[in-house]
């Protein structure tokens, strides 16, 4: 029981502060890590790791994306969008959303795994929901974050349903 409320926080606080506060995203891979780690599986550990490597590699194109301009934190945080070619702007958009979907597939394998623990093949359609979602950020940002709301609701619903498996 013990067990599933820290994995529900810690996905819930990396995916939260993923939409949200991007650079701290760190703080919930670490937790997760933590969490995951007392399941005993080494894919797990693993995976998050990996997770982690691709969010670090990230952060530089996240700081980019601020002083271009495509991150809302722009304008939060008064900064003069910097002029530069289509090919800069649009290069560290998709560089950094493929990071992120990298960093996302590896939260998803972690999902697989507990899937298959516990039989809640939710778990794997939320990670899916999750990966899906990143492209949305070229449709619409409300879009993105409807579907990664919408993933972190059903990883919660998963684990909750999932509580005498793993506990």
């Amino acid at each position: 029981m013990e067990v599933i409320r820290k994995l529900q926080g810690a996905y819930g606080l990396t995916l939260i502060l993923m939409m949200y506060l991007y650079p701290l995203t760190l703080v919930g891979l670490l937790l997760l890590r933590g969490a995951l780690e007392k399941l005993g599986r080494k894919e797990l550990g693993r995976a998050v790791r990996l997770s982690i490597v691709a969010f670090l590699l990230s952060v530089p194109l996240y700081v980019a994306k601020i002083f271009l301009g495509i991150s809302g934190w722009a304008k939060v945080l008064g900064i003069t969008p910097i002029e530069t070619s289509p090919l800069v702007y649009n290069g560290v958009h998709v560089v950094f959303l493929f990071l992120q979907a990298f960093s996302l597939y590896y939260l998803y394998k972690t999902l697989d795994v507990l899937a298959e623990m516990t039989e809640q093949t939710i778990l794997r359609t939320a990670g899916l929901i999750l990966i899906l979602a990143i492209p949305m950020h070229f449709v619409s940002i409300k879009v993105y974050f409807a579907a990664t709301l919408t993933g972190l609701v059903l990883i919660l619903f998963g684990l909750e349903n999932s509580k005498e498996v793993v506990a």
